[in-house]
């Protein structure tokens, strides 16, 4: 049985370290915090250039369900929301129905309550299921993806979830104008995102570690000059 730890991060909401990977599902910087500005904000900013009236999200893994419900307290008004979201660790999900989320998840308790009984949960707004299966395998099942939160735990300790191959096997599933979104600035990460033909760009915020931001097209956010660091550098990637 996996063992957590609790943590209070800066923003004064809770995580948890998994004792197993010795690695928290957030960073210090905040659970909620993170969670808004490294990945739902993009999907706000973005949702009105998706031309269907449902966005698609894959989010990369479940853990503790704060991308999914936090995307779900910003959904944009005029669109629904189907989230696709693999997650090995089940006894995880079972227990978040006594998790000490942030006051703000009291307005989709009886959608935590819900995903947490029964790993699914559907209303005429939202639809999500969480996959008790590896992640590799569930999305060479999925289509038309326009959101990929990729949160999996770091390279060091997951790197099975960072591979170029993996990533490749995304870029078969997004939408043309789908965006992935992920807190790794890693040197591979981004070389393997460049690699398979994405443009690259970072967020707008300067009071958060800045992740990467991965898409066909430009798309209004800080570009980042990888050709320049090219010239410096040289590009490898994580294979399986």
């Amino acid at each position: 049985m996996i063992k957590y730890k609790e943590v209070k991060t800066k923003d004064n909401t809770f995580t948890l370290k998994n004792l197993e990977y010795n690695e928290c599902y957030h960073s210090s910087e905040g659970a909620l915090k993170e969670t808004y500005y490294k990945h739902v904000s993009v999907m706000k900013d973005l949702a009105d250039d998706i031309d269907e009236e449902e966005i698609r999200i894959l989010d990369i893994c479940f853990g503790l369900g704060y991308n999914t419900f936090v995307s779900i307290l910003n959904r944009p008004k005029h669109k629904k929301l189907k989230i696709f979201s693999p997650e090995l660790d089940l006894e995880l999900v079972k227990s978040l129905k006594n998790f000490k989320y942030p006051k703000e998840f009291d307005k989709i308790k009886n959608i935590i309550n819900e995903v947490s009984k029964n790993l699914y949960y559907k209303d005429e707004f939202v639809e999500i299921e969480v996959a008790n299966v590896d992640a590799r395998e569930y999305i060479k099942n999925l289509e038309n993806i326009h959101f990929v939160y990729q949160d999996a735990f770091s390279p060091k300790v997951n790197k099975e979830l960072w591979t170029i191959e993996y990533f490749n096997d995304l870029k078969k599933i997004l939408n043309q104008k789908g965006v992935i979104t992920t807190y790794s600035v890693a040197t591979p990460v981004r070389c393997a995102l460049y690699k398979l033909g994405f443009k690259l760009f970072t967020h707008k915020d300067d009071f958060i570690r800045k992740g990467s931001i991965a898409a066909f097209r430009d798309i209004g956010y800080p570009r980042v000059n990888f050709e320049e660091k090219l010239k410096r550098i040289k590009c490898y990637f994580y294979e399986d």
